[in-house]
C-alpha cells in the first residue's frame, strides 16, 4: 500500500506542476498581449528573445479552431486542435503606444519549412536591417506541405487543415488586436518563397482587401503544369498535413484499394486524388496541347487572367532564377530574354519542379501582367532555388515596396 500512496503523491505533485505551468503560460500571454484569446485563436505561451540590433523575436504558441478540423469521418488524433507557433519580429524601439502605427509584413515559408525558417536559414533580421525596414514581420506556421489552402478533402486520419482561413480570417485580425499595426490593407505586405511564394500570390489574389504589396520568390505559379502536380502529389504522401516532420502517417494523403490497406498503385489516379483533397474537384482544360486538370480558383496563372492582381499594380514583385546565360543584370522592368532558356513545355520528366521550370512560368506570368497593364517588378537571375537568392530577393522587394525600386535586380 505504501507504493500506492507514493504514486498518489507523485500524481498530485505532477498535477500541481502541470497546473502551475499552465498558469505560467496563461500569465505570459496576458502579460504581453492585450487580446491573447480572440478570433478563434487561443494563446498558450509567449517567449521573447532580443537580437544584437535590439530588435525582438516574439514566439507565440497558440491553438486555432481551423487547425485541425474533422473531415470525412472520425479523426484518429486526439486532441484534434494542434498547437502552432507564430514568430513576430518587433523592430528596435518598438512602442506599442506609438501614435504612428507600424506596417506589417507577412512572410510565408516554403515546403518542408516552419515558422522559424526565415530566421534560422534566411537570416531575416539582417535582411530587414539591410532594407531599412522598420515595421513588424509576422512569420506564421503554414504546415510542412499545407499549400496555404483550406483543404477540400482530408488526410488518411480523417482531419484537415484550413490554412487560408487561419491566416487571413483569424491571424491577421489577431495580430492587429495585439500589436500596434496599421490595421488596413495599406499597412500590410505579403511575401514568401517557393511554396510560400505560391501562397503569397494565392492570398493576394483572393484577399485584396487585406494586402497592398506582394512579393513572390521562386513561386509555384501554374497548377496545370505536370511538374507542379507531381511536386504537390509527392508532398501529400510524404508529409500531407504535417506540421513537424515527425508527425505520423495519418497526416498523409493516399487513395487505397477498396477494402485494402494498400494504396492504389496508379500514379495518375493518386495524383488526382491528392490534389482533389487539397483544392477540390478539378476542371479539365487544354494546356500545351494536352487535356489536364486545373483549379482556376487556386491557380495564379488563371487568377492573373481574371484581373485579380490589378489592385497591386506598382506593388507586385516577382523573382526567379536559373537564367545563368543572361548577358546583363535586368532593371526589373524587362521581359526575360531568350538566352534564359525558359520553356513552359519543359517538364524535367514531370518528376517535380526545378528553378528552371519555375523561372519559365514566372516569365510567362510577367508577360501576362504586362499585357494587362499591371505595373510590377520582375527579376530573372542566375540564382538557384536556395536561401542566398531568397535573402537578396527579400531585400530587393522591401526596398521596392517602400517606394524606391533598386536600379538593378539582384545578381543572384
Amino acid at each position: 500500500m505504501r507504493w500506492m500512496r507514493a504514486l498518489a503523491g507523485l500524481l498530485l505533485v505532477t498535477a500541481a506542476v502541470t497546473a502551475q505551468q499552465g498558469t505560467a503560460r496563461a500569465a505570459a500571454c496576458s502579460a504581453t498581449l492585450p487580446q491573447p484569446d480572440a478570433y478563434g485563436i487561443t494563446c498558450t505561451n509567449v517567449t521573447e528573445s532580443e537580437q544584437s540590433d535590439h530588435s525582438k523575436l516574439r514566439d507565440v504558441t497558440m491553438t486555432s479552431t481551423m487547425i485541425f478540423q474533422p473531415a470525412g469521418g472520425t479523426p484518429v488524433i486526439n486532441p484534434l486542435t494542434r498547437p502552432i507557433t507564430v514568430r513576430v519580429y518587433l523592430p528596435p524601439g518598438y512602442d506599442p503606444d506609438r501614435s504612428v502605427p507600424y506596417r506589417t509584413l507577412y512572410l510565408l515559408h516554403g515546403g518542408g519549412d516552419n515558422y522559424d525558417t526565415w530566421t534560422t536559414r534566411g537570416d531575416v533580421v539582417a535582411r530587414l536591417r539591410a532594407a531599412l525596414f522598420d515595421g513588424i514581420v509576422v512569420m506564421p506556421t503554414g504546415g510542412m506541405t499545407g499549400w496555404y489552402t483550406d483543404w477540400a478533402g482530408r488526410t488518411d486520419g480523417y482531419f484537415a487543415p484550413k490554412w487560408e482561413s487561419y491566416h487571413n480570417s483569424q491571424l491577421v485580425p489577431w495580430i492587429d488586436a495585439n500589436f500596434n499595426t496599421v490595421a488596413d490593407r495599406s499597412g500590410r505586405w505579403l511575401a514568401g518563397q517557393s511554396m510560400g511564394g505560391y501562397g503569397a500570390l494565392k492570398y493576394a489574389a483572393t484577399h485584396p482587401d487585406l494586402y497592398s504589396a506582394v512579393g513572390a520568390f521562386s513561386p509555384g505559379i501554374d497548377l496545370r503544369a505536370a511538374p507542379a502536380q507531381s511536386t504537390i502529389s509527392d508532398s501529400m504522401w510524404q508529409s500531407g498535413a504535417a506540421i513537424l516532420w515527425q508527425d505520423p502517417g495519418e497526416y498523409r494523403v493516399n487513395k487505397y484499394e477498396p477494402g485494402s490497406i494498400f494504396p492504389v498503385p496508379d500514379p495518375v489516379v493518386q495524383r488526382r486524388y491528392r490534389l482533389e483533397n487539397l483544392f477540390g474537384p478539378p476542371t479539365e482544360t487544354v494546356f500545351h496541347g494536352a487535356t489536364v486538370d486545373d483549379w482556376p480558383a487556386a491557380n495564379p496563372a488563371d487568377l492573373v487572367t481574371q484581373g485579380r492582381y490589378a489592385p497591386y499594380s506598382g506593388k507586385l514583385a516577382l523573382y526567379a532564377g536559373d537564367c545563368d546565360r543572361v548577358p546583363h543584370t535586368p532593371n526589373g522592368s524587362e521581359p526575360a530574354p531568350a538566352d534564359c532558356g525558359y520553356d513552359t513545355t519543359r517538364t524535367d520528366g514531370a518528376t517535380g519542379t526545378t528553378e528552371g521550370v519555375l523561372g519559365a512560368y514566372a516569365s510567362e506570368f510577367d508577360r501576362t501582367l504586362t499585357t494587362l497593364g499591371v505595373g510590377h517588378r520582375y527579376c530573372y537571375t542566375r540564382a538557384g532555388h536556395d536561401w542566398s537568392a531568397w535573402q537578396s530577393y527579400l531585400v530587393d522587394f522591401l526596398t521596392y515596396a517602400s517606394g524606391t525600386a533598386p536600379p538593378l535586380c539582384p545578381v543572384s
